[in-house]
């Protein structure tokens, strides 16, 4: 800003500068301002937003594990937890109780997937956990992992990782120390520590349905998982919605799905409702979701019926008669691109 100073400098006071001159010292000013809000707004969704503080936190995240006594958890390592945009420390908890915080009979099904979420209290390093009221029985990781997330256990609870348990052939109790230890009483545990805000860093490059068929495609895209893993999306087509997992649309009604991915070729439709009044409340719907600390959204789907029978979703066709569907491509991450202004260091000098 050597030039700007010198134009500015009291011994210049008496100079006499073109009224272009000054209106280019004057955008150049504005464009600096412009820069710095930016930047502030863009610190503060990262503060306000973010789970725990990416810039600080170790690779692995608090790396939540089983503590000695299998069907109980501990943390190991001392992490930035974002509390609403107050940072406090997580201290490790050496051993977090499950069955003492959950109570008896939170089940997953045979066969079947199930989750546990973790969080991090505000002003205290003890661990918290909660799992849904009812047997968890999804038939894939990501449909469990997509379902509505529970209230945390208290207002201000961060969630900081998930725990996602595949049942065996027999019914699996979290903190059961017979039939809930992990990785000892299910066929697999995998735990996922979170570092970030999951978001899309290249949208998808494509989203619509298929001509004469119930199903759709996604093209290629980039993202970020909760836990920080990028995946770089290759797309599909043909992509069916899950069977048995999915409500019909009646005649005049709105139906909503938000399309959710856990890797490359790992994706959902999860429908959000199937009664709504029009295409502005299932948009309002799923705006009101609590975000998914884990999982990419990479857009959404309003089907309309006013076909004058029920819509099922993988079996009537996306362009039936009677039917309007919308797709919404997620943007990328505006956090992503903290595009400024086109000020340069070299613009800043008028000498």
């Amino acid at each position: 800003m050597a030039g700007i100073a010198k134009v500015f400098n009291k011994g210049n006071v008496s100079i006499r500068y073109s009224p272009g001159l000054i209106q280019e010292i004057l955008d150049q000013i504005t464009n600096l301002v412009n820069d710095v809000e930016l930047l502030r707004a863009f610190n503060a969704k990262r503060f306000q937003d973010g789970v725990v503080n990416v810039e600080f936190a170790a690779a692995g995240g608090v790396v939540i594990a089983k503590d000695a006594n299998p069907e109980d958890i501990q943390t190991t390592v001392v992490i930035p937890i974002n509390h609403g945009g107050t940072i406090v420390d997580h201290i490790p908890d050496a051993v977090a109780v499950v069955a003492t915080q959950l109570g008896t009979g939170k089940t997953i099904g045979s066969d079947s997937f199930g989750y546990m979420w973790v969080y991090n209290r505000a002003g205290h390093a003890d661990l918290q956990m909660t799992v849904p009221a009812t047997v968890q029985a999804e038939l894939t990781d990501i449909a469990a992992l997509a379902q509505a997330i529970p209230a945390p256990p208290a207002v201000g609870d961060v969630p900081i990782g998930v725990i996602m348990i595949e049942a065996d052939t027999s019914i699996w109790e979290w903190g059961h120390a017979t039939n809930g230890e992990i990785d000892l009483d299910s066929d697999t545990a995998t735990i996922y520590d979170f570092l970030g805000v999951p978001r899309v860093y290249v949208a998808m490059a494509s989203f619509a349905l298929d001509a004469a068929a119930a199903t759709f495609t996604y093209g290629a895209a980039n993202a970020y998982l909760g836990d920080g893993t990028q995946l770089v999306i290759t797309g599909k087509a043909n992509v069916a919605f899950p069977a048995g997992e999915v409500t019909a649309i009646s005649n005049g009604d709105t139906g909503a799905f938000v399309l959710f991915c856990l890797a490359d070729d790992d994706e959902i439709p999860l429908q959000i409702g199937a009664a709504y009044g029009g295409v502005v409340a299932a948009k309002t719907a799923v705006q009101d979701l609590r975000p998914n600390p884990l999982l990419v959204k990479l857009g959404e789907i309003y089907i309309t019926n006013n076909s004058g029978a029920d819509f099922t979703p993988g079996t009537t066709n996306l362009d039936a008669t009677g039917i309007t569907v919308e797709f919404v491509t997620e943007p990328a991450a505006v956090e992503q691109y903290p595009r400024a202004t086109d000020l340069t260091a070299s613009a800043l000098s008028l000498a």
